[in-house]
């Protein structure tokens, strides 16, 4: 049996939650969700101690978990292809970001600088998103084909609402690294299955 670990899991999770409020933003014009803050400021968490740590606590992952769920289950969900998409596209930029020392490197750096230029990302959340969503535009979009974003026109036209999507696809890229970092194979979601759905019901046990 493929056995998938805990750490893949919750990466997988960060993914999935990322991608389910960049549609939340793209259909509906929510800007404001409890996963919101912790899944912004998984991308400033450089060091963490572990897995768990990088998203604050399994509560704040509860959409992600249910979101990779409901896509391991089968069932039919209105947006489940275009996020496929989305998160083929985010590990295929996440594999040319690696190879690029020079952005790596630099998107390190920034990172680091806006961690330390903010107190609290409650208090400074849009000025984060904003900062975060540049560094998307400026490093990660060169590396390759741009994200197409699927929609309501009205909510993908606002500015505020581009900037928060771009913010949460570095999240993303900021999963799949983690993920890739705990040994996860792209057959993950086919072969391991099973393991990833009990692995789910064990951290829901724990939300």
């Amino acid at each position: 049996m493929f056995t998938v670990s805990k750490d893949q899991t919750i990466a997988l999770a960060g993914l999935y939650q990322s991608l389910a409020l960049v549609q939340n933003i793209a259909w509906e014009g929510v800007i404001q969700h409890s996963c919101m803050n912790a899944t912004i400021e998984s991308v400033l968490k450089l060091n963490p101690d572990n897995y768990t740590e990088v998203y604050g606590s399994i509560e704040n992952l509860q959409l992600g978990i249910q979101t990779l769920k409901t896509a391991l289950q089968n069932k039919s969900e209105k947006h489940a292809i275009e996020r496929t998409r989305y998160a083929i596209n985010l590990m295929y930029l996440s594999s040319k970001l690696e190879e690029n020392k020079q952005s790596l490197s630099s998107l390190g750096s920034q990172i680091e600088r806006i961690s330390n230029q903010y107190d609290s990302i409650a208090e400074s959340f849009d000025d984060i998103t904003q900062d975060l969503g540049g560094l998307y535009r400026e490093i990660i979009s060169p590396l390759g084909p741009k994200v197409i974003i699927e929609g309501d026109p009205v909510y993908l036209k606002m500015d505020q609402n581009a900037s928060k999507i771009r913010a949460l696809l570095l999240a993303g890229i900021r999963s799949i690294i983690l993920w890739k970092q705990a040994n996860g194979k792209r057959w993950t979601l086919l072969l391991g299955r099973k393991s990833l759905l009990d692995n789910i019901i064990a951290l829901e046990q724990r939300i």
